[in-house]
């Protein structure tokens, strides 16, 4: 049955275009915000693990990414579920629901009764289990952004302020949850404090539902079958093999995996061990590590914004994608020219030390060209991976003109599925990437290195020569 037409024509534009007021697209990054606020949770997870789960240390730590494996599994499966069964309900709406639910009961569950049981096996089991469940609300949750990215907006001047919004204010989130997680464990003493988790996750739930709720009224008008359906009188026939037939013929989908794991490869590169290199040793003040990312954190974000509005909204999202790539290369190798040309010690901040241990007296010039090219290369880095919701939006629009259906829940978990893959063997990759690195210097170096056998031989002759003549 086709909808009333004063009930959406508000949206359209003409020529199947449709777009939505600026703040439903805000309050719609309610959603994002409440996804990054539940992977708080499991970022610090470990301490409780350890502290009253009574996981070894190297299982706690290594908790999570089994589980993000296990959330790698639920994709296709939440997935098709949403594709099936969400065109009546409004399947963005669906997720909304179900993952809001799941995530709100089961982290309770998990962080405010397991280390109420008794101690023994009763309390890994417990845990366990319903962080399975916890994850499958993840899931839902996170498909959530793919699916209403789609039915929100597809007016090319509006789908690059989804990546916009979203990207601030899931920084700010981020940047205020670590504070309070840090302000929580001087007042208690400790990480693993079941009084933190208590509390974090008080503020975790309140703050996620709210941010849900927001959400599920914004998209609301919009997540109906006339902006998400090819046909509103005919339900799309949706079976698991589509997911082989996406893949396969979906031609964006995986130049946007390959652009994803080159990227999430580049990123992976630049792990807490090569910064502690950096700024421990190269720079000689770790403490200066924690200053300059957050001067030019800030500043990223202003100039991601810049671009995305300016070059996203005139000139189409690949462009963006484009003009990020190169400036991510230009600057980084600008970067690492600075590193080599200039001295890294003179490296200071106002209310830090310099790795000569003198007291800041004024901007040097290495300060200056690093903040330089280490914000604009950072602006350009945060384009390239701000941009991807709305390309997957994109990319669910294509899939609909090639195959007839929109299955926004399937694209968008296939491409969840293997961005998590890739990031699961991102550190393996990184290694044999410097492994491979070593060998080769091992090899040139070794080419120069004048010891062999013979050479040996001749030394140690030398020596007692040396010797007999006294």
């Amino acid at each position: 049955m086709r909808a009333d037409n004063t009930s959406y024509k508000k949206y359209e534009k003409g020529n199947g275009i449709h777009f939505v007021p600026v703040w439903r697209i805000i309050g719609f990054s309610g959603a994002n915000m409440a996804v990054n606020l539940y992977m708080g949770l499991t970022m610090i997870m470990s301490f409780y693990l350890n502290g009253y789960v009574g996981m070894a240390v190297f299982l706690a730590s290594s908790f999570s990414t089994i589980m993000r494996l296990w959330d790698g599994v639920t994709d296709p499966i939440v997935g098709f579920m949403v594709d099936k069964f969400g065109t009546k309900i409004g399947k963005t709406r669906l997720c909304l629901i179900a993952g809001g639910v799941l995530l709100f009961i089961n982290s309770f569950l998990m962080f405010n009764v397991t280390h109420r049981l008794p101690e023994g096996n009763l309390r890994p089991i417990f845990f366990i289990f319903f962080t399975l469940i916890y994850y499958i609300g993840y899931t839902f949750l996170n498909i959530s952004n793919h699916v209403g990215n789609v039915c929100l907006t597809n007016d090319p001047s509006q789908r690059p302020v989804l990546s916009i919004v979203g990207t601030v204010l899931v920084r700010i989130a981020r940047a205020l949850t670590q504070m309070y997680v840090s302000y929580l464990a001087v007042k208690y003493g400790a990480m693993a404090s079941a009084e933190l988790f208590r509390d974090y996750w008080v503020l975790t739930a309140a703050a996620a539902t709210i941010g849900i709720v927001i959400a599920y009224i914004s998209i609301a008008p919009k997540d109906i079958p006339h902006f998400s359906e090819t046909s509103e009188n005919r339900a799309p026939k949706v079976s698991f093999g589509d997911y082989l037939e996406v893949l396969k013929k979906n031609r964006p989908l995986q130049m946007m995996i390959v652009a994803r794991a080159t990227d999430m490869f580049a990123t992976t590169c630049k792990t807490s061990a090569v910064t502690l290199i950096i700024f421990g040793i190269v720079i000689g003040n770790y403490n200066l590590n924690g200053g300059f990312g957050l001067y030019t954190t800030i500043c990223g974000l202003a100039m991601m914004t810049l671009g995305i509005g300016t070059i996203g909204r005139k000139l189409g999202l690949k462009k963006a994608m484009q003009v990020g790539s190169w400036g991510v290369l230009v600057f980084d190798t600008a970067g690492i020219l600075i590193f080599l040309l200039m001295d890294p010690k003179t490296l200071c901040l106002p209310g830090y030390t310099n790795g000569y241990g003198e007291a800041f007296s004024g901007f040097s010039a290495f300060t200056i060209a690093l903040f330089f090219v280490t914000v604009i290369g950072g602006g350009f880095q945060m384009i390239t991976s701000s941009i991807v919701p709305p390309m997957i939006a994109d990319v669910n629009d294509y899939e609909a003109s090639r195959s007839g259906k929109f299955i926004p829940g399937m694209v968008g978990t296939l491409f969840s599925f293997l961005d998590k893959m890739i990031s699961s063997f991102g550190p393996m990759l990184v290694g044999i990437g410097f492994t491979v690195i070593g060998a080769v210097f091992n090899l040139i170096a070794m080419k120069y290195y004048e010891l062999t056998p013979d050479k040996m031989k001749e030394i140690e002759e030398k020596i007692y020569q040396m010797r007999e003549k006294g």
